[in-house]
Parts: structure tokens; sequence; C-alpha cells
């Protein structure tokens, strides 16, 4: 049965209590100094069971090349030349290795553990069109000491080149593309001829141009003629450039003369004359173009013009 007696209890009232607020760490502790450490003169370190070794080698490769063209023959092939040839070489060649090796040895902790290792390497090379390519391999023994168990191995690639002396060889040339080249072109004389007649000048002292021109290609192939031009077929440094101009006079006396352009430039002019004629030694270009001009000096050219003929009326380049 319940206590039926009066009971309480108090609730709890704020702490009072302060804690210590921790001061400013005032320890300190001594760096650590240099370690020094002292083996005795009778004792030996124990090495660590893993132990890596690196193996070089060199040496010297022997090798005796034997030309592969040992048929001596002639041979007459139109559009194709087969050179023979026996050259016979001996030469020396160094071989040279590198690699690294790796021994794992176990055991125990307190054994003492020498690897010895034997290093040989054997090669031979081939020569085939002057390129000689050797091919070695590399084997090693190791002897271990101390019931180690230790395990080894090495590879390496060797390429050695021999210079044989210098032989005259002429091979076919043989392929399929196109093929461009830039060509000089030489020079050929060229020449016209007019065609027809045509009114000379019609005022005093004032140069006509000369018109109507047929290529002479029978005397001088390649010929052309460019707009009452004589074009220059190639290059030569000192061309000869003669013109003419066969000419009627009208009911008074006319004096006629004729001068050479090149390119629209004057090279040189001549005197009055019937035929009237003209020449220059001038350097011509591939392409420069010849033009033929008249001039009429008397004053009759305005009441009584001459007639410029076919007869006569050329221009030449040689």
């Amino acid at each position: 049965m319940a206590d039926p007696a009066f009971k309480s209890a108090r609730l709890p009232v704020s702490p009072s209590a302060t804690p210590a607020i921790p001061a400013s760490p005032a320890s300190s502790s001594a760096l650590p100094s240099a370690p020094v450490a002292f083996i005795a003169g009778k004792y030996i370190p124990v090495v660590i069971p893993f132990i890596r070794a690196d193996a070089t080698g060199d040496g010297t490769l022997l090798a005796s090349v034997i030309s592969a063209v040992a048929v001596q023959g002639n041979a007459s092939v139109s559009g194709q030349l087969t050179a023979q040839y026996t050259p016979r070489q001996f030469s020396t060649v160094d071989f040279q290795s590198g690699g690294s090796a790796r021994a794992q040895v176990a055991a125990g902790q307190s054994a003492v553990v020498l690897v010895s290792a034997e290093f040989g390497g054997g090669g031979r090379a081939a020569a085939i069109n002057a390129i000689a390519r050797g091919v070695g391999e590399l084997s090693a023994t190791v002897v271990p000491h101390s019931g180690a168990v230790s395990a080894f191995h090495g590879t390496a690639a060797v390429i050695g080149v021999l210079a044989l002396p210098p032989v005259s060889v002429s091979a076919p040339l043989t392929g399929g593309g196109t093929l461009t080249a830039t060509a000089v072109p030489g020079f050929r004389p060229s020449g016209m001829n007019k065609s027809g007649t045509q009114s000379g000048p019609t005022t005093q002292n004032a140069w006509v141009q000369v018109n109507n021109w047929t290529a002479d290609t029978a005397n001088y192939p390649g010929s052309t003629v460019d707009t009452n031009g004589l074009v220059s077929q190639g290059i030569k440094a000192s061309a000869t450039i003669a013109g003419s101009a066969g000419w009627t006079p009208g009911i008074q006396s006319n004096s006629i003369a004729v001068r050479l352009k090149k390119n629209g430039t004057v090279i040189a002019t001549g005197t009055s004359a019937n035929p009237a004629t003209v020449s220059a030694t001038v350097a011509v270009a591939q392409g420069d173009r010849i033009t033929l001009e008249v001039i009429d000096t008397s004053s009759w050219a305005s009441l009584s013009a001459a007639t410029i003929n076919a007869a006569n009326t050329y221009l030449r380049i040689t």
C-alpha cells in the first residue's frame, strides 16, 4: 500500500562553481641531437635482405662480312644498267651493352649474405647492303653464399653499322607520277611581212605605226604576230632587229623614214629612203614585242600622202 505521507523535493539551483582557465603551456622538450653511432672494427654490418645490383659490360664484336653479290657478269639492257661488284670487308665492330639486374635474397635476420655474379655475353652480326645488325644474349651465373636464394636476369639489344668502302653503283629508276620542270627557251629567229597597203602619214613629222602583218613562218619557223608586233622567240643578249618599209609617193614628193620600238620604247631611228630601213642590236627576252613606225618629214604629207606597200616592208629578229 502506498505511503500516504507528504513528500517534497528541492529544485536544483544554478551552479556557482567557476572552473579555472588553463594557463599557457610552459613545458619544453629538447630537440634531438645529431645521431652518433659507432661500430667497432670487429663487427660486420648486417645486409638488408633486398639487394639491387647494376651490371654493365662492354666488349668487342668481330664481324666477318661477305658480300651478298658474289656473281660477276656483264649485262646490257635498254633503259637499265646493272652494276656488279664484289666488295670485301673485314671490320672490327665495337660491341657495347648496358643493363641492370636485381637480385632478391632471402636470409635470416642475422645472416651475412655475399652475392657473386658472373657476366658473359655473345652475339653475331650479319651485314646486308652495308647495314650490320647484331642480336646478343646475356646470361649471368649467381653464386649465393650462406644458403641465399637469388634470381638474376638481364636483356640487351645491340645494333652495329659497318662502313663499307664507296662503290659506284648505277640503278634503274622507275615510278609513277607527274614530273614537272621549268625550261628556259632557247633563241630562234623570227620574222613578219606586211600584208596589203596602207596610207602613209597625213601630218608632217608625225609617226604612224605600220599595221596588217603576217608571220613569216616559211623562213622563220615559229614566228608569231601579236597586235601588229613581232614576238621574240627566246632570249638573246645581242639580237639584230631589222625593219624596212617600201613606199610609193603621192602626187608630190614625200620623205619617208622608219623607226623600231621594243615593248613600246624606241630603240633605233633610220633616215629617209625608199625603201626606208633601220636596224639595231639589242638584248631581247622571250615574248618581247617589236613594232615598226613610219614618218613623213616633207611638207606634202597633208596634201599628198605616200602609200606603204607590202613589197620590201618587213620586220625581223635574228
